[in-house]
């Protein structure tokens, strides 16, 4: 069951998208996140905590703990910072990096994007998983063979997506999903661009005259940031730092409205000629 039960009504209800145990008892997460959501650390970090803690019963000894495994595959740059498309997190010692504190936490990043577009044999087994699973639909013939040479796991995955793609009850089962999760992704952000833009105007008006134009200026800017994120991701924050240098309040009142009617990151910069 992928669903970790509330004890609380007040509490946040989590479905993970597959809770798994492997022999050892070991917990296992994984997280399928195809674009960018404001906190998003912060909700792994919650997922990660929530399950623990639910694995330990009234009565039973902290020894019972297990592990609690979460991998993240990310098909949007969550680490920009960070070249490589797998990183690891452990809670670790702040001045004795190879300190560990405990085995029990371990948190993958997996961004997809990352990962080259080849397909050699220098590349790893996980990184032509990933690729398989990133760029199935429009894989050629000879890359999948090529693939499903290397390893009969890719074979008999390769064989699972064909079965899928000919089976017309399992596609349009699975092309209703899809389109539900982009319509549930397209809610959000609209929900969020017309939240942001009218709060952020409200907000920085009503500063701006209570509490001088600083408090106003920078009530506009939080919005813009909000929106910045929630529509085009860590690639649209890169633009803050130059919002940020603006003093005018109308002019930063134009610039959140540009971003709101963007329908791509390129538009906007056309549009504020940046």
């Amino acid at each position: 069951n992928p669903e970790i039960p509330k004890d609380i009504l007040s509490e946040k209800l989590s479905i993970l998208d597959i809770h798994a145990v492997d022999k050892m008892g070991n917990k296992i997460l994984i997280e399928m996140q195809s674009s960018h959501r404001t906190n998003f650390t912060k909700r792994i970090l919650y997922y990660w905590a929530k399950l623990y803690s639910k694995s330990l019963k009234t009565g039973e000894k902290y020894e019972t703990l297990p592990k609690v495994y979460m991998f993240n595959f990310l098909n949007f740059n969550l680490l920009p910072q960070v070249e490589k498309f797998h990183t690891v997190f452990h809670l670790l010692e702040k001045h004795i990096p190879n300190l560990r504190l405990t085995d029990d936490l371990e948190i993958h990043i997996i961004e997809l994007k990352k990962c080259r577009n080849v397909y050699e044999t220098s590349q790893s087994n996980l990184e032509k998983w990933l690729l398989l699973l990133r760029d199935a639909p429009i894989l050629k013939g000879g890359q999948m063979k090529t693939l499903a040479k290397k390893n009969v796991n890719f074979k008999k995955a390769i064989s699972e997506l064909k079965t899928i793609s000919y089976d017309e009850e399992l596609r349009n089962l699975y092309e209703i999903q899809s389109l539900i999760a982009d319509l549930d992704h397209n809610t959000r952000m609209s929900d969020a661009f017309d939240k942001g833009w009218e709060q952020g105007i409200e907000k920085g008006i009503e500063q701006g005259i209570e509490k001088g134009i600083e408090k106003g200026i920078e009530a506009i800017i939080q919005s813009i940031e909000i929106l910045l994120e929630t529509k085009f991701q860590s690639e649209g924050l890169k633009l803050l730092p130059k919002f940020r240098k603006i003093k005018d309040l109308d002019h930063l009142q134009q610039i959140l409205l540009a971003i709101k009617k963007a329908k791509t990151l390129s538009g906007l910069k056309k549009t504020l000629k940046l």
